[in-house]
């Protein structure tokens, strides 16, 4: 069979030059896909074109919550040719029902094990379901070579290849999708697979997309070890408390290691208390992050605004944290109410949520009524952090304990920081996004894509 993968993308996501990390899970499928069937994948991230009439048996589409929508639509154009149509990724697992009213069948969670061959195998003999799922979470022992050849491995100025290590997460943060998606413990793959799976790979540079890729201390360090000597520059996500570990440190830069990003969620002292992933005070995590920098480490902060313990004060304190602690770069994520999360149900329930266009569920958009604050204070409040710390003078004044190591990692800080500063300055992020007074938030996406009637065959 020909068989299309998809990753959608609405328009105003999509990226030009601007930095945008790969994606693995589609040639990880393609990995999967048994060599007697034709394979071609579609990032319209990176503005590549979907000829909806080309030859094709199966279209493959996974979905986020923010692509959902585009996907729905891709899949409505595929459907009126007849095309068998198979949904995956994150919103698909927590929302089957949604989509497979635009598609003929669903796989909910991880595709390994099988799965994905017995959805093929099914599509072959027309005993095609409507939805698959493993019975427990994959084992990951099992070698599976993705198919870097069908995709792009550009990342604004790098040519960077995503990896992964492992998948689960233990922090059970009340508005993120990893533990509901992958469990709330972490599985590895074997350290001889990721590393077979590094020699594989051209490219210089990696982005490992764990969730945290130093929480098993003892596999870190294996890991890193035998890493040293494939002179790979690399990138992940980590927990601060690396900082205690001051050998790991040292063998993730000789590793390649040039930063981590790392959620710190929020600096109030309620923020700190509640997730737990960070010091318990704002010196100590300015402090940490300086240890990070000793070590020639860089630190892509991460911090959440518009959580339920957040009033106006909290920008305030989150720029006092950039400014004295200087971290390469800021993540600024506006809070998004992701379906399958406890935020999500909650707000639902308290009517909290202002808009169920899934296309601005993206964490840059404010959609939510927050507790100790308006909307309209929301939106004011992020948007300045965004313009103090995306702005020139905050930058360079950062730049200093970065950009003298390489200039790989000096092409890396610039990259993050003014392809952040050239998203902020778009606008599209700039207001606040509610249904219109004619419009209920009843999160019902037909309202804004009709799914095409499906065939009945007699």
């Amino acid at each position: 069979m020909n068989i299309l993968l998809i990753s959608p993308c609405p328009d105003d996501n999509q990226r030009h030059d601007s930095m945008a990390i790969p994606q693995l899970t589609l040639s990880l499928i393609a990995g999967l896909t048994p060599e007697e069937h034709e394979v071609k994948i579609i990032e319209e991230v990176f503005n590549e074109v979907i000829d909806f009439d080309q030859e094709v048996d199966v279209v493959g589409i996974s979905i986020m919550t923010q692509t959902a929508i585009r996907g729905y639509e891709i899949a409505n154009e595929f459907k009126k040719r007849d095309k068998t149509v198979v949904f995956g990724g994150i919103h698909a697992t927590v929302m089957p029902k949604e989509a497979i009213m635009y598609g003929d069948a669903v796989v909910i969670g991880e595709a390994e094990n099988g799965l994905w061959e017995q959805v093929l195998n099914d599509i072959e003999t027309f005993s095609l379901k409507e939805f698959y799922k493993l019975d427990k979470y994959p084992e990951l022992n099992r070698y599976v070579a993705p198919r870097r050849d069908l995709v792009r491995k550009v990342a604004g100025k790098f040519k960077i290849a995503p990896i992964e290590t492992g998948r689960g997460c233990p922090y059970k943060c009340d508005f993120c999708t990893v533990p509901t998606s992958f469990g709330s413990k972490q599985r590895h793959k074997t350290i001889d697979c990721i590393i077979k799976d590094i020699e594989s790979i051209e490219e210089k540079f990696l982005f490992f997309l764990d969730d945290n890729i130093t929480i098993n201390k003892k596999f870190s360090r294996e890991l890193f070890e035998r890493m040293i000597p494939l002179k790979k520059g690399w990138v992940g996500q980590a927990s601060i408390n690396i900082v205690n570990d001051k050998e790991l440190m040292k063998l993730a830069r000789k590793s390649g290691c040039k930063g981590f990003l790392i959620g710190f969620e929020s600096m109030t002292d309620t923020g700190l208390n509640k997730y737990r992933k960070t010091f318990a005070s704002f010196d100590r995590n300015v402090e940490a992050i300086k240890m990070l920098q000793d070590n020639g480490l860089m630190t892509m902060a991460s911090l959440v605004f518009g959580l339920d313990d957040d009033d106006k004060q909290v920008f305030d304190t989150a720029y006092k944290f950039i400014e004295k602690a200087k971290p390469a770069f800021l993540q600024a994520c506006a809070l998004t109410p992701y379906p399958g999360t406890q935020v999500f149900e909650k707000m639902k329930q308290e009517n909290r949520i202002l808009t169920d266009d899934w296309r601005q569920f993206d964490a840059k958009k404010v959609i939510i009524s927050p507790n100790n604050m308006t909307a309209d204070e929301l939106q004011e409040g992020y948007s300045h952090i965004k313009d103090r710390v995306y702005s020139h003078r905050s930058i360079l004044s950062r730049a200093i304990p970065h950009i003298f190591s390489s200039v790989a990692e000096t092409i890396l800080y610039f990259s993050l920081n003014y392809g952040a500063r050239k998203w902020h300055k778009t606008g599209l992020t700039s207001k606040i996004f509610r249904n219109s007074d004619d419009m209920p938030v009843d999160f019902d996406v037909t309202k804004y894509v009709k799914p095409v009637k499906k065939l009945v065959l007699a």
